[in-house]
């Protein structure tokens, strides 16, 4: 591109007059799939104003269905709202000056290129150019290890962390966490990485930006916490329990008379406590069970004990008595039941978004709570290219 045809970053006006943390904050998402989408979403949320890059092909998870609607995966509906999409060509000149010059005016880059396509797309050589702007790499691992370099995905890093390993049952085996965890963690890492960077060019103008990366085996790997430490502190490989907890008991699910009740019992009071709400005192007063250290060697015969006791009554019948004992409970939820629950309902997590479309579907919004507010849904998640000709000034008349 000549310089005249260089291109200006034209403020997304959903970004500008929101009071949000981060308004006036600009992200050029290069990113695809899930941790770095997810990385540059909360940026988003907060108030940054964020541009998504795109080859003609689409982000990959804009396919990745059933389910979809109106054509667009509801897995790339989660992770991209609050934002623009352009598409862009990055193996023509053209299109790495395009996203050079959006690159130069933004305050932080997210992308997850393995290093040899950052290479041979010229992603490596700006990052190392623009030296002011916060770069955040979401890669498969560490760089200098065998991994760097080799495709990875939430799947492979669930079972390469360990986190399989520990999840599961001696008869079924490891098993995956029944949502993309490995995604969400390194994308939450990335993010924490981005805003710090962002904090430190507000503190250290003169300083060189940071340059942050968010590896997916590392990052699944520090979310083991206590298994991790356990087992380096002592060299005691963990074991597939299932839902007990490796330290503490009772703190897993038992079966009602209608469904599973989940107790979380972390202190002695609870216990002494889910014992008398259970009528069962004598089992408060049992040595097997007289202290957590004792309940969680015994823990079978604890089961055994409890398990009798809870097919007794409703999930509503224990939870009515658990509550009024400040025992810790839960009912264990499907997804329809978590969505129903009234602290839900009579919040603003879940919003209406109208598509491109004109179909209208409910969506998860942000989590985050400020000044009182969950953070809104300014944008739907846009069609693939929808903000190209508007951002990069390429209408048929300019051309």
């Amino acid at each position: 591109m000549t310089p005249q045809d260089s291109t200006s970053w034209l403020d997304d006006p959903t970004a500008v007059g929101t009071g949000l943390p981060l308004e006036g904050m600009r992200v050029l998402d290069l990113s695809r799939v899930l941790a770095g989408p997810l990385c540059a979403m909360i940026a988003a949320d907060l108030g940054a104003d964020v541009i998504k890059v795109e080859q003609h092909s689409g982000d990959p998870v804009r396919a990745m269905a059933p389910p979809s609607v109106d054509g667009d995966a509801t897995y790339y509906l989660a992770v991209n709202r609050n934002r623009r999409s352009i598409v862009v060509d990055l193996t023509t000149a053209e299109g790495r000056a395009l996203v050079g010059d959006l690159a130069r005016q933004a305050d932080a880059v997210v992308e997850n290129f393995l290093p040899s396509q950052a290479e041979q797309l010229g992603i490596a050589a700006l990052r190392s150019e623009l030296t002011e702007v916060v770069w955040v790499t979401i890669s498969p691992a560490t760089s200098g290890g065998p991994l760097a370099d080799l495709p990875s995905f939430d799947l492979l890093a669930q079972a390469r962390s360990g986190i399989m390993g520990v999840t599961g049952t001696p008869v079924s085996g490891p098993m995956k966490v029944g949502a993309p965890i490995a995604d969400v963690v390194t994308g939450l890492y990335a993010c924490i990485g981005l805003l710090a960077g962002l904090l430190a060019r507000l503190q250290r103008p003169s300083d060189p930006a940071h340059r942050v990366k968010a590896p997916l085996l590392e990052s699944m790997m520090a979310s083991l916490i206590n298994q991790a430490a356990g087992f380096l502190a002592t060299g005691n490989e963990p074991v597939l329990l299932g839902n007990e907890h490796p330290s503490i008991a009772p703190y897993a699910p038992y079966p009602a008379a209608d469904g599973d009740v989940l107790v979380a019992v972390g202190t002695e009071r609870q216990w002494r406590e889910l014992c008398a709400a259970m009528e069962a005192t004598e089992l408060a007063d049992d040595p097997r069970f007289s202290d957590n250290a004792r309940r969680v060697a015994n823990r079978a015969a604890m089961r055994t004990e409890l398990e009798a006791r809870f097919a007794t009554k409703t999930i509503a019948e224990w939870l009515g008595r658990f509550e009024a004992a400040n025992v810790p409970c839960a009912p264990v939820n499907t997804v329809a039941a978590a969505f129903a629950q009234e602290q839900i309902t009579n919040g603003d997590l879940v919003q209406d978004v109208t598509l491109a479309t004109g179909t209208t579907i409910k969506m998860v919004g942000s989590p985050l709570v400020v000044d009182g507010h969950h953070l809104p849904i300014r944008r739907r998640p846009p069609l693939l290219g929808e903000h190209t000709d508007e951002i990069a000034h390429r209408e048929e008349e300019e051309r």
